[in-house]
């Protein structure tokens, strides 16, 4: 979902991020924050993030509708220091036509250990799988299945579960303080356990970690001071979510529009959660990788 504030300086990130993981967080500690810059008209817009080969490349997607895979090059101590895209085509609608205005929004992607690709999307709102590289979608529901939720709050977060189905979360809280969440893969899509919604936090992405707990990222917009970042996580079991645990939460302006989650393990075994900003186009926002090793 496109929003407008003025991104912070990449050091006052850093440190602000480091105050936030000492004092509030201290289970996520933070590791790196990286400024990715490419001159390309396609470049901005990323609401979807999947690390792959243990950090050192990574699949997102945009709200124009572009799939970017990049080359992550670290320093010694995993720190990011070099992001390069590698390769980038436009996504394709349901009749295999490059998506545009209506059909473009994407807004989740998620990779199936079997390593299926799944996209999720606003606007017109569905879920397909897709095909690399050509990015021929498979659909996954009818063409309408949705259609109470075409517009600019459908769904941000997509994971998937332990049985091999979807999860798809959408953005906004409705009644009862929860996120509302389909459940499904294959035609057959029915409401999911909901998820608890405090703090006027959207839902803004969500996966499985290594830990086999839902996580989930959100943002709130806090008028000119910019965006507030949370990452909660939930247990998960027999159908239904535990009591959230949160992680991190940032004040207003510490990152940016943060709306791309990836969990990953590194080659010392830890479990690392990096995180992508959606700059929406706008000179005055930044694409950033965030990174936080968990501690526990």
């Amino acid at each position: 979902m496109r929003s407008a504030v003025r991104g912070a300086s990449v050091t006052a990130v850093l440190a602000a991020c480091l105050m936030a993981g000492a004092a509030g967080a201290a289970d996520l500690m933070p590791r790196g924050i990286y400024e990715w810059r490419e001159d390309h008209d396609w470049f901005g817009g990323f609401s979807g993030l999947a690390m792959t080969e243990g950090g050192a490349s990574f699949l997102t997607v945009s709200d124009e509708g572009e799939m970017v895979r990049a080359r992550v090059r670290r320093d010694e101590g995993g720190r990011i220091v070099e992001v390069e895209s590698e390769w980038q085509a436009r996504l394709r609608d349901n009749s295999g036509k490059p998506v545009s205005g209506f059909t473009a929004d994407a807004e989740a992607l998620s990779v199936a250990p079997d390593g299926t690709v799944f996209v999720a999307y606003e606007s017109y709102t569905r879920i397909t799988s897709v095909t690399l590289p050509d990015l021929m979608p498979v659909t996954l529901h009818a063409w309408d299945r949705f259609r109470d939720l075409w517009g600019n709050a459908g769904f941000e977060g997509l994971a998937v579960l332990p049985d091999g189905r979807l999860i798809a979360i959408l953005e906004t809280a409705g009644k009862g303080a929860t996120f509302a969440t389909f459940v499904g893969r294959n035609g057959d899509w029915q409401p999911g356990p909901p998820l608890v919604a405090d703090g006027g936090f959207d839902a803004v992405d969500a996966t499985f970690g290594p830990d086999g707990k839902f996580w989930l990222l959100e943002r709130r917009l806090a008028s000119a001071a910019g965006f507030a970042t949370r990452i909660r996580r939930f247990t998960y079991a027999d159908g239904r979510f535990g009591k959230p645990e949160t992680l991190l939460e940032t004040s207003p302006g510490t990152l940016d529009n943060m709306e791309g989650m990836s969990l990953w393990t590194d080659p010392d075994g830890h479990t690392i959660v990096t995180l992508i900003s959606d700059d929406n186009f706008l000179f005055v926002q930044k694409t950033i990788l965030a990174e936080y090793e968990l501690r526990e």
